[in-house]
């Protein structure tokens, strides 16, 4: 009995024991699933007050299906997590205390009776505990950018960085420049004064910035500017968008991933310049790794500088792939029915270890995982580089086909993703057609399909006389308006273009925008690759039409006959500086323009006479313009017989005691012609030294003031007067004194200056400069800084303002010679008109400010950035300027 008792309780036991055992297997394996534990971010960073930094955030998120645990490795009690434990996907939040310099691993892991399946780790980083290391740096260099070169063509560039050996530099619509809002003047100090600018769509892209596999919490950098004005605003628009400035990475330059970014308030104020970070850690240490900049703006309008990368603390987690070789295939480009671009790159692999790269494609219908590739056709690049392109012919037309890049190594092939396309031809359009789109828009707008259009080139590209980059295309043979466009992009080489050239252009829908702009309709970002040029030398016969008609014939060669001008010139003097001449038609202004990079045009002198003038009718915002495409659309104005371009100074003054000056006379075809004087008389009296210079003698003038007109003639040619003035016996030699404090009325007569505060710089408002700004000219020899005035004689009577008070109570007049200064319009100007009483050109004094009364948020100053010297009214963010008082 006790016997079969102990074997029924022995039985009992295995039993229990077994079915316990059979138990604890079912628990652990309830989920079938292989295990699986993500997280995401793994790197959060605090600043020192114990709050996520910009682009980092306060909790980790933990994707798994198991039971987990968080434990805060080695005792760093400073982290608290609102979670140990759970099951499941969840959330975890962080929290740490002000004031903390250090760094903890949080460890999750899950686990089962065996032992631990999976582990994952997350950084938390508290102040900055990670040593700044510059990888690299760029700040667009200072050499010489008055061309605009595009970034391709740049060699000034300014790179540094433990990285930046081998970087180099792509772009599209994005040029190198200097002039604009200087970020030398930004509140983040930037380099200035070389900047990349972007088109409308424009795109930056820096290459092969070398990373080790340790640098993986990174800081982003850079300085950026927005500047625009909308075509009949009177207010330019500074703020800087986010969302049309976008930057994305990449590890082979190829396949991008966005990255956000912060920035500071720098475009709520002068100069306009904001500063961005973006903190990031990449998932997966890499090679090398690329940055690309990309507008998205209504116009030309967006400025990058200063750009930089560095290690940090990290930030928002960036995956780019990781370290292992594969093949890229790219996009299909350039479909023209029976023909396209395809090609591919390598990712982490030098193509020194391949022997042939190129693509695979084939004609396909059904599903793609169902192509048989062994009947796909080979082609392989001519050239084994990284990226590659193969042009491809023979394809038929609304096809469909697949495509893979390949790699050849030694141990086999490496193909790229499977790339469609439909093998579509862009839908011939007509240029006049196109032109009715773009006039149906308010606003830069994408083509809405791809479009090929046809036509002349009927500017000429080799002279220059219009905006870099920009063909003037019109229909062939066309006599009616509406039949030209402004074909643009920045990286147009428009030296391998010809007046009469014929050329057929595809526009993507893409990457092509239209707009009516500066009144002209214009097509931009597209490919400069797909002009293609059909035939050269054909005849453009300019349209005659009259002054009033030249908008209707925007983009279209037309000729003006009956143009008058009464003072011979020269087209263009000064290098990288556009100028304008005003011509008359039967009583109407003419206006014409010769661009800053027109040097065909540069010391050619033209007679004054009447005459026909040819060129492309275009605008400057609404008023009508026309441009000279050559020297023979100005042929009528060759300047042949004799002729004096000009004298300097144009004016004199003597003091009572005499002295004696020499005038400079520029002439033209002068030959054996002389140069005469007359009609000066005791005590003032003037010869001829040489052929280009006047001695004008004044002895002491015992009498009363005098003024007199000097005739200096060329003979065979024309006359120039020449007004000689001279204080009279006793009189105190005059000077122009510095005003310190405002009058009771201002009423006299002044000069208006910039000083610099040491007296080194001393410029004068001389009359109007380039389009609605003040010009000036430098005083410095005639400036006593001891004393604070100026000497009144030939380089500073003639720029003499007349300040006269108005019926008004406090308002003024300035009139500088024959014009009067004013603001007619809200913005960085200051007009010249000929009315006192006309809107805009009264003013009123606060302190020793002038403002305008029409604006009286702005005041007249002194642009002191390089290259945007001059004067214009500003909302106080410039330099005031100085006033001097002609003495009595």
């Amino acid at each position: 009995m006790k016997n079969l008792n102990f074997l029924k309780l022995f039985l009992a036991t295995i039993f229990v024991t077994t079915t316990a055992l059979f138990a604890g297997c079912v628990d652990d394996n309830d989920d079938t699933e292989a295990p699986r534990l993500e997280i995401s971010p793994k790197t959060l960073v605090f600043n020192d007050e114990g709050f996520p930094v910009d682009g980092s955030q306060d909790y980790f998120e933990i994707s798994a299906n198991r039971k987990w645990t968080a434990t805060v490795v080695d005792d760093k009690t400073w982290v608290t997590l609102s979670k140990m434990e759970g099951n499941g996907s969840d959330k975890v939040q962080v929290s740490i205390p002000e004031g903390i310099t250090d760094e903890a691993t949080v460890m999750i892991q899950i686990s089962n009776k065996v032992g631990v399946l999976l582990t994952e780790k997350v950084t938390i980083r508290s102040g900055n505990v990670v040593p700044k290391v510059v990888i690299y740096n760029e700040t667009f260099g200072t050499m010489d950018a008055s061309s605009n070169p595009a970034v391709t063509n740049y060699v000034g560039w300014d790179t540094t960085g433990e990285g930046a050996t081998n970087v180099t530099y792509t772009g599209e619509g994005t040029t190198i420049r200097n002039t604009g809002k200087s970020s030398a003047e930004a509140s983040y100090e930037g380099s200035g004064p070389n900047v990349v600018f972007f088109s409308q769509t424009g795109v930056f892209q820096i290459n092969k910035i070398a990373l080790n596999a340790e640098q993986t919490t990174l800081k982003l950098t850079f300085g950026g500017n927005y500047s625009y004005k909308p075509e009949g605003a009177t207010e330019w628009d500074n703020t800087f968008n986010t969302n049309q400035f976008n930057v994305a990475l990449s590890s082979n330059g190829t396949e991008w991933v966005p990255i956000s970014y912060t920035k500071n308030d720098g475009d709520s104020k002068e100069p306009f310049w904001i500063f961005a970070t973006a903190d990031f850690t990449l998932k997966h240490g890499i090679n090398n790794i690329y940055i690309k900049f990309t507008a998205s703006s209504v116009g030309n309008a967006f400025r990058l500088d200063d750009v930089t990368l560095s290690t940090g603390n990290g930030g928002q987690e960036i995956d780019l792939g990781t370290t292992d070789p594969t093949v890229s295939t790219t996009e299909a480009s350039q479909i023209n029915g029976t023909s396209a671009t395809l090609g591919g790159s390598l990712v982490n692999m030098d193509i020194a270890s391949t022997t042939e790269v190129g693509v695979e494609y084939i004609e396909y219908t059904g599903e793609v995982a169902s192509i048989n590739w062994d009947n796909a056709t080979k082609a392989a690049a001519t050239e084994k580089v990284t990226p590659w392109t193969v042009m491809i012919t023979g394809l038929t037309a609304d096809k469909q086909y697949a495509v893979r890049a390949y790699a050849t190594t030694a141990t086999g092939k490496i193909y790229g993703s499977i790339i469609t396309f439909i093998a579509t031809a862009p839908e011939p359009i007509s240029i006049a057609d196109l032109v009715t789109k773009i006039k149906a828009t308010t606003t830069e707008t994408p083509i809405d399909k791809d479009y090929v259009i046809q036509g002349i080139i009927c500017g000429d590209p080799q002279s220059k006389n219009c905006s870099f980059g920009t063909l003037y295309l019109m229909t062939k043979g066309a006599t009616t308006a509406g039949n030209a466009v402004t074909v643009y992009n920045t990286d147009i080489a428009s030296e391998t273009y010809s007046l009469g050239d014929e050329i057929k252009v595809i526009l993507r829908k893409e990457n092509t925008k239209m707009q009516v702009y500066n009144s002209s309709p214009q097509v931009s970002g597209f490919d400069p690759a797909e002009i293609e040029k059909i035939s050269s030398n054909n005849e453009v016969i300019p349209v005659e039409t009259t002054v009033d008609q030249l908008l209707d014939f925007v983009c279209m060669p037309v000729t003006i006959k009956n143009v008058t001008i009464e003072q011979a010139g020269t087209w263009k003097q000064e290098e990288n500086k556009y100028v304008t001449h005003k011509f008359k038609v039967s009583g109407a202004d003419l206006t014409v323009y010769i661009n800053k990079g027109a040097e065909i045009f540069k010391d050619k002198p033209f007679a004054a006479k009447t005459g026909s003038i040819t060129g492309i009718a275009a605008a400057y915002k609404t008023d009508a313009q026309i441009l000279p495409r050559n020297l023979d659309d100005v042929k009528d104005f060759d300047l042949t017989q004799p002729a004096i371009l000009s004298i300097s100074p144009t004016t004199l003054h003597f003091p009572s005691t005499g002295d004696v000056k020499i005038i400079t006379v520029t002439t033209v075809n002068q030959g054996n012609s002389p140069l005469l004087v007359s009609d000066l008389v005791a005590p003032l009296s003037a010869t001829v030294t040489s052929n280009n210079t006047i001695t004008v003698t004044a002895e002491k003038n015992s009498g009363g003031a005098i003024e007199q007109t000097l005739t200096i003639s060329l003979l065979g040619g024309n006359s120039i007067p020449v007004k000689i003035t001279q204080d009279a016996q006793g009189a105190t030699a005059q000077v122009y004194k510095k005003v310190t404090e405002a009058p009771l009325d201002w009423s006299g007569k002044y000069i208006i200056t910039y000083t610099s505060e040491d007296g080194s710089v001393v410029n004068i408002l001389t009359g109007k400069g380039g389009t609605n700004i003040g010009d000036y000219k430098s005083i410095t020899t005639e400036y006593d800084h001891s004393t604070g005035t100026i000497v009144a004689n030939e380089n500073t009577i003639p720029y003499t303002c007349t300040i006269t008070k108005s019926e008004n109570d406090g308002e003024y007049t300035i009139l500088l010679g024959e014009t009067y200064l004013g603001l007619t319009a809200k913005g960085n100007y200051l007009y010249f008109g000929t009315s006192a009483t006309a809107s805009g050109y009264q003013w009123k004094f606060e302190g020793t400010k002038i403002i305008p009364i029409k604006y009286i948020d702005r005041n007249l100053q002194w642009n002191n950035n390089s290259g945007q010297y001059r004067f214009a009214c500003y909302t106080g963010t410039q330099k005031d300027v100085t006033l001097y008082k002609l003495s009595d």
